[in-house]
């Protein structure tokens, strides 16, 4: 298997590109969680949507933060995301400066055994 970019890897004939993820806000893969969202990704633009949180939980500075390293990570420009809060909807563009220090770490799925 051979990484290409950030969104693209090969595995023999076939070039795999990420143009979605699912985010969930979780301490362990499998236990329920408190937050989620989807992003969508058109070349160097990512788009975020349906940013849910359970109970009105605040969608905090530290979540921003390891949302844009995330999308350093995956070479993104430029990020819209759209929420509704108080009833109202919110739109806004960040802009996504790359930093090739940043740092992100790979989680593997636990093995989970099937009866």
């Amino acid at each position: 298997m051979e990484q290409v970019t950030q969104r693209y890897i090969r595995v023999g004939q076939w070039l795999f590109e990420v143009k979605s993820v699912r985010a969930i806000r979780v301490s362990e893969y499998g236990q329920p969680y408190d937050a989620c969202c989807n992003m969508s990704f058109n070349g160097d633009q990512a788009y975020i949507d349906n940013q849910l949180t359970r109970n009105d939980a605040p969608f905090t500075q530290r979540d921003f933060s390891e949302f844009y390293q995330f999308l350093q990570t995956m070479g993104v420009s430029d990020a819209n995301y759209d929420r509704y809060q108080h009833g109202q909807r919110r739109n806004k563009q960040v802009k996504i400066i790359n930093n090739a220090d940043n740092e992100t770490t790979l989680v593997p799925f636990t093995q989970r055994e099937t009866a």
